[in-house]
């Protein structure tokens, strides 16, 4: 861990170190020999967003004083237009190469795959003059969002890819986290993804995970059409796993499995109590073939049943949720939930500054994610170890300059994460990497623990 923190102190003072400035000079934030560099600016911003969740002018100038550098706040907001932004935003893209993790989560499950990415987008409400700019998606919502698209790679702990779109910019017609994907990995989607060019580019190298999108045509091996619901209703075990070609269409036919496990009667019928409500909000009609599958997970799934069985198919896609919390994340404790009525140029340069501080939590926690191995059910929390970072941010910020004491400094963080950053400890419902382990040992993965499996609990 010693090696480690030293490592981790270097990436850090690398990163705001001298480099800086020739980003600075390169997007025209630093024009001439001034107290505030680029340095003071980018550190300043990104650790006053890390310390107060709502940062302010004020706050900018103290972070500022404590680097040695006085300014007023009406010194930083002059400083803050275009080419802040453009700073930020190449400082924000410097910071998602840096900031990688390469220890892998130790998952017999996972590691069969070279990563295992989450694709997911988040929306944020923006003020009413950026409309132009950043349209919403009408309605009773916002006039102006931003849409965050998003892939975390949930192996290694990495925000791989960070888009940032319009707010009514439709899931299905985004395709650059196609180009961030490497062979050989496996790619969780949300349906709101669900395209058949899409699944098929992908296919060609790496593997996908995504629910079904109903009425999607689906053929057996052979070409001939699947009625899914009756295949659904002829099977009487709890989980059914036929391979199938996704697509009618000749140049789709994607080969997949089709995995779907039947649900509790309360649990399908929630589920159709609430497609019933969101159906009746948007005045649409459901078919009577959609609801009666409500009563089932479905998943597809081009991994081979050799790499993956059913029931682990199923776990695996509870993984999804993670990057749910991370958004939670994002909004909750890092800023990112409440946009002020600010100018558009600081809105946008304080994004950048918030989203490094996201990579930079994901950074420290990457190695320390399962420090007591898989077995004990206890992981570190995303929420706690930011909490914990916020409280250390001011001490990093001031000793980030000197190696002797940001090393100790780190270190103390890192002490309080694995003191206070645990998830809770569930009984009933493991946690997400508990419950990985597990479906390993059930179904014969190269995993040895010794523990009693309850099947159900683990599927819940």
């Amino acid at each position: 861990m010693n090696h480690n923190l030293k490592a981790m102190s270097l990436r850090l003072q690398t990163f705001f170190g001298p480099s800086v400035e020739t980003i600075a000079r390169h997007t025209q934030f630093v024009r001439r020999v001034s107290e505030l560099r680029g340095s003071v600016f980018l550190q300043a911003l990104v650790f006053a967003c890390i310390e107060h969740s709502q940062a302010t002018l004020n706050q900018f100038a103290q972070a500022c004083l404590d680097l040695g550098v006085s300014i007023s706040p009406q010194g930083v907001d002059e400083r803050i237009g275009a080419e802040s932004v453009a700073f930020m935003k190449a400082m924000f893209q410097q910071a998602m190469r840096t900031f990688r993790n390469e220890l892998a989560l130790p998952l017999s499950i996972l590691q069969q795959f070279s990563s295992l990415n989450i694709v997911d987008s988040s929306v944020l409400s923006l003020p009413a003059a950026m409309r132009d700019e950043y349209p919403g998606c009408g309605g009773d919502g916002p006039q102006a969002s931003l849409k965050i698209q998003l892939v975390f790679e949930f192996l290694r702990g990495n925000l791989e890819h960070i888009g940032l779109q319009p707010g009514r910019s439709p899931d299905q017609k985004y395709q650059d986290y196609l180009r961030v994907i490497p062979a050989l990995s496996l790619t969780l989607l949300d349906l709101g993804y669900f395209t058949l060019d899409h699944l098929k580019a992908m296919a060609k190298h790496a593997y996908f995970l995504t629910r079904y999108l109903h009425p999607t045509g689906l053929l057996t091996p052979a070409g001939v059409p699947i009625c899914l619901l009756s295949a659904l209703q002829a099977h009487a075990g709890p989980i059914l796993d036929i391979p199938v070609l996704l697509g009618v269409r000749s140049k789709h036919h994607i080969p997949c499995r089709l995995i779907a496990q039947r649900l509790p009667q309360e649990v399908a019928d929630r589920r159709r109590q609430k497609a019933k409500d969101h159906a009746h909000l948007n005045r649409r009609a459901l078919s009577k073939e959609y609801l009666a599958l409500l009563s089932w997970d479905i998943f597809l799934t081009n991994v081979p049943d050799s790499m993956l069985s059913a029931p682990q198919v199923v776990v695996l896609h509870r993984v999804r949720w993670q990057i749910e919390l991370l958004f939670k994340l994002c909004k909750s404790y890092c800023g990112l939930r409440h946009v002020a009525p600010l100018r558009k140029d600081r809105i946008l340069t304080e994004l950048y500054a918030r989203l490094i501080g996201v990579v930079l939590t994901h950074f420290l926690m990457g190695p320390i994610r399962m420090p007591l191995g898989a077995q004990v059910n206890r992981e570190i929390s995303p929420v706690q170890v930011r909490k914990i970072f916020q409280r250390f941010a001011r001490s990093l910020h001031q000793t980030l300059a000197n190696f002797d004491a940001l090393v100790p400094t780190l270190a103390d963080m890192i002490r309080h994460i694995l003191r206070f950053g645990f998830k809770q400890k569930r009984k009933k419902r493991p946690n997400i990497c508990h419950a990985l382990d597990l479906a390993a040992v059930i179904h014969r993965l190269d995993f040895n623990v010794e523990q009693e499996i309850d099947l159900p609990t683990l599927l819940a």
